[in-house]
């Protein structure tokens, strides 16, 4: 099967299923991470980053509305 192919039945996929696969293909390609504590890590150290830059006014917000009419929610 060729990617053509895979992509045409893909688009028949509900939106969550489209999601899922697309996590999945991602998970495949990338590999699982093997220790769950370093993913931790790695995120409440983005997360204390982002915090600081809110905190600090470096970044700035941007309001509910306007994610979910990017992303068609």
């Amino acid at each position: 099967m060729t990617a053509a192919e895979v992509m045409e039945q893909a688009r028949r996929l509900s939106r969550e299923e489209q999601l899922q696969l697309a996590h999945d293909l991602w998970v495949e390609a990338d590999g699982p991470y093997d220790d769950p504590a370093e993913v931790d890590a790695a995120w409440a150290s983005e997360v204390a980053q982002r915090l600081e830059g809110v905190v600090d006014g470096t970044t700035r917000g941007v309001p509910d509305s306007a994610v979910r009419q990017r992303f068609g929610l």
